[in-house]
């Protein structure tokens, strides 16, 4: 199929649900500000930066490994945004996907969900952009 013949891309707003054990680790002091300054380098904070922020080791692996993964997505053109809500016990991922399966598998295939640390329940959207 040549680039004329697949389908557009629409915008899918996927809302999720964060386990306590997620929130505990990503609200400690300082994590949201060095998550911010690594993926605005265009890279994911490293698993020793989260460390020293009192992260557990396997789980600023598997977060690093998440955010790297995000970024990825984001330099694709498939991640137009993602983020916790103030509370931080659900997010939002905004994507660009040609339907809702392929919108689907991008929160499936984040580590962090692979590893339960997100809900098996989200609810997918498509987003109509008025401006």
């Amino acid at each position: 199929m040549n680039p004329q013949q697949q389908p557009s891309a629409s915008v899918y707003a996927i809302v999720l649900k964060l386990s306590s054990e997620f929130t505990a680790q990503i609200a400690r002091p300082g994590v949201g500000a060095v998550v911010m300054k690594a993926v605005s380098a265009g890279r994911a904070p490293t698993v020793q930066e989260l460390v020293a922020l009192g992260q557990t080791e396997d789980f600023a692996r598997l977060f690093s490994e998440r955010l790297g993964y995000l970024v990825r997505l984001q330099r694709a053109s498939i991640l137009r945004a993602a983020g916790p809500f103030e509370g931080l016990k659900e997010g939002m991922y905004l994507c660009n996907a040609t339907d809702e399966r392929e919108a689907r598998r991008v929160l499936e295939e984040d580590p962090l969900y692979k590893a339960g640390f997100i809900d098996r329940e989200f609810t997918v959207r498509r987003w109509l952009i008025a401006i």
